[in-house]
């Protein structure tokens, strides 16, 4: 029987186990709790639970998805590289630069399969803005405007925002590091970001310790200036990203999974991808995944670029 595994008990934890359950419904899933809690009966969607790594490794799974707190990533991939278990690392794949090219350097040595899920990029709406980009249809591209606010409050209906991943900065919280997908997708459309300036702020509404603003302006290597603004407290959210070239420009709404292209004296053109769901994104990471570990062409996020986005994110910090 194939064994399949996911580390961590969270949100994303149990969705990554729902969807293995749907690709491979014949499998044995294993879970395993990243910071030791005793489980007393299975969580939803896995068939056996194991309480180390090490435990997890001898059961030779086909493949680990790691959805640990950021903060034990390093740790919990490092021993499956090692033992040469394909993982695949939820997003982002470290804490810091420092973290990501130790674990950079582990994989290129060992060439264990190895993959972050930076799922953002397998929306068709994603793949869309990424052709129009590379096509150059914008002409010189002049400006770029990329937000994303949520409500933290609302992630997580279950638990205490306060207490959640995402509000503890020893566990990889903050705006930065939590929606550090707006880096990865702008990286992966427009190259290489220089931060020009960063102002990170901790909001009173919220009360936390972490960011829960985060406000870049950056230049790319063409010359195009852009905005990044980040926030955990919009109750209406959004998410969208808009190009400005010498012939029109791009609006792309990630929650409404539109495109919509507005050229210099030609009709507005819009594109929406109304039979794609949410969860598409994250099956697709798997099967792409999969397709990785057999050697076959692939659509995954490698460690090196996942590793810019945590270099980029450091520089940011630094600029403030």
């Amino acid at each position: 029987m194939l064994c399949l595994a996911v580390i961590g008990l969270g949100n994303i934890s149990l969705r990554h186990r729902k969807n293995l359950k749907i690709l491979y419904p014949e499998s044995k899933v294993i879970t395993l709790s990243a910071r030791g809690k005793v489980l007393t009966e299975l969580p939803d969607s896995a068939d056996l639970i194991v309480t180390e790594v090490a435990e997890l490794i001898r059961l030779k799974p086909y493949f680990v998805i790691v959805a640990s707190p950021a903060s034990m990533h390093l740790q919990h991939a490092k021993e499956l590289i090692q033992a040469g278990i394909p993982c695949l690392i939820e997003k982002p794949l470290c804490i810091n630069f420092r973290e990501a090219e130790s674990l950079l350097k582990l994989s290129q040595k060992e060439l264990t399969p190895t993959a972050v899920g930076y799922c953002l990029r397998y929306m068709p709406a994603a793949k869309k803005m990424h052709e129009l980009i590379k096509s150059k249809i914008l002409g010189e591209i002049y400006n770029i405007t990329i937000e994303v606010g949520q409500y933290l409050p609302d992630w997580r209906r279950t638990i205490d925002y306060r207490y959640s991943v995402s509000a503890q900065r020893e566990l990889g919280g903050g705006a930065l590091l939590e929606l550090s997908h707006e880096f990865d997708y702008a990286q992966w459309l427009f190259g290489p970001l220089n931060v020009e300036h960063a102002v990170l702020r901790s909001s009173k509404e919220l009360g936390l310790d972490v960011e829960d603003l985060v406000d870049v302006v950056f230049s790319t290597q063409s010359g195009a200036q852009g905005h990044v603004h980040l926030d955990f407290l919009q109750q209406q959210p959004q998410r969208f990203c808009t190009v400005k070239g010498e012939n029109g420009r791009i609006h792309w709404d990630l929650l409404k999974s539109t495109v919509d292209i507005f050229l210099n004296h030609q009709e507005h053109q819009h594109f929406a991808f109304n039979d794609w769901q949410v969860n598409d994104m994250y099956l697709d990471l798997i099967k792409e995944f999969e397709n990785l570990c057999l050697g076959k062409k692939h659509l995954t996020v490698d460690l090196a670029q996942a590793a810019e986005t945590l270099k980029l994110i450091d520089m940011i910090k630094k600029s403030t």
